[in-house]
């Protein structure tokens, strides 16, 4: 083990994505999507590096990957698909696998191993075009798997037709559940009226797509993808 890598027990999400389109884009635009998926990870990610696995690594020119608390997976994969769309006008994928983490690299965390950086970069490699999230929980799991890449799948087929100014809205929305559509309108450069933002939120999906990350948010991940 490598003085950087650490032995680390308990549950914890692996997020691994890739930019849709990636080698369409100038190595500009390329570099401005790499730039928004680190912002995107640092709003929702402990800035501390007591953090499950700090900074995300990014890897073969358009692919990323992060560690992260499961809880809060959800809302920073939505949060990252919102700011793509909206500041650059690129899609990405993005898989999610929750489970065991034998060891954690944190000066380049795609070097990390463990059974959720397994499961993530198996269901990036297998996802299909038809879906932009997807994931996996380990066989052992408390609940019948299937269920949560059908949840994330459902997700996707809201997140695809976004149109960039409802990605923009729902990035705000995704950052507090506690912000209000004219705090949300006022806050857009130039301001917009209370009404675009209740009629943008609700062609994105948004209710459905809250209660997703409420759910993901409130679920016991522990007791869900049990250690062996």
């Amino acid at each position: 083990m490598t003085r950087t890598a650490t032995r680390s027990d308990g549950i914890f999400a692996v997020l691994t994505g890739d930019i849709i389109g990636s080698g369409a884009l100038s190595p500009e635009r390329l570099a401005r999507a790499r730039a928004v998926v680190l912002k995107g990870v640092r709003r929702f990610q402990p800035r501390s590096r007591r953090g499950p696995g700090g900074e995300p690594a990014f890897f073969r020119g358009d692919a990323w990957q992060l560690l992260t608390e499961p809880a809060r997976a959800l809302r920073t994969a939505l949060y990252i698909c919102a700011l793509l769309r909206a500041e650059i006008g690129v899609g990405t994928r993005i898989s999610i696998g929750i489970g065991a983490v034998e060891a954690i690299n944190r000066s380049q965390i795609s070097l990390s191993t463990g059974e959720a950086f397994t499961l993530s970069g198996r269901a990036l490699d297998e996802m299909s075009g038809y879906f932009e999230l997807s994931g996996a929980l380990p066989q052992r799991a408390a609940v019948p798997g299937g269920w949560f890449p059908a949840l994330l799948h459902l997700c996707s087929a809201l997140v695809r037709h976004w149109t960039r100014r409802q990605a923009e809205i729902v990035s705000l929305a995704l950052l507090s559940d506690n912000l209000t559509h004219e705090r949300i309108a006022r806050s857009l450069k130039p301001a917009v009226s209370k009404q675009t933002v209740s009629e943008s939120l609700a062609g994105a999906g948004w209710r459905a797509l809250r209660e997703a990350v409420r759910a993901f948010e409130a679920t016991d991940w522990t007791g869900v993808v049990q250690l062996r």
